[in-house]
């Protein structure tokens, strides 16, 4: 009996094994909600492919069916834009020019999940966590606490440079949010809508998807 898997390709990561070993760790202990609904729904597990690079990330999403053709494969990735309710997540990422990602025949609005405006977003979420993370020196009065998803990159960059700047760990990296994602309640992501788009539909296309 060939044993399914649920795939998630997931933009970031470093160069080096230990890099990959981190990145996918990180990020399955933050979906691990999701790998348990997979094991229950008669799955072998949940498992985190790093994308590295955003056009690789998309490419290996792609081509997927030729390594994997029995797995549910999706798509997660930063917006790195607006993507705002009432627009289909494949036009966010079409009509932004260093993209133009054409969806995919085979695929649907259940295939693609994004980060609003990026990863950073979600960590502001838990600031109990990025507290613990940083440690000593940690100030979390400069981070912003509401309408998360309108706010630019820029500003969220900003505001996480001034929060650790004096922290025991220095200034904020991009680098370290798979370390940080994983420390990061999901409960708290649920409450930006894309968050919650990534546990409620993914949970549901995994509960359909098992039944074929």
């Amino acid at each position: 009996m060939v044993k399914r898997c649920v795939r998630v390709y997931v933009e970031g990561g470093a160069e080096g094994r230990v890099a990959d070993s981190d990145f996918r760790r990180g990020w399955k202990t933050f979906l691990n909600d999701l790998h348990l609904l997979a094991r229950d729904n008669g799955y072998h597990s949940l498992e985190i492919v790093r994308g590295k690079g955003r056009a690789n990330t998309f490419r290996g999403f792609t081509n997927h069916q030729a390594q994997h053709p029995n797995d549910l494969c999706v798509l997660l990735v930063d917006a790195e834009t607006e993507a705002p309710e009432g627009i289909r997540v494949w036009d966010v990422v079409a009509r932004r020019a260093q993209d133009s990602w054409q969806r995919p025949n085979w695929a649907t609005e259940r295939h693609l999940y994004l980060m609003a405006h990026f990863v950073e977003t979600w960590l502001l979420t838990d600031q109990d966590a990025l507290q613990e993370y940083f440690r000593r020196g940690f100030n979390s009065r400069p981070l912003p606490t509401t309408n998360l998803e309108s706010r630019p990159k820029n500003e969220i960059e900003n505001a996480l440079t001034a929060a650790t700047r004096n922290s025991s760990r220095g200034e904020y990296r991009h680098g370290q949010a798979h370390e940080i994602i994983g420390m990061i309640r999901t409960e708290r992501v649920r409450t930006l809508r894309h968050g919650r788009r990534l546990f409620e539909v993914l949970s549901s296309f995994i509960r359909d998807e098992s039944e074929r």
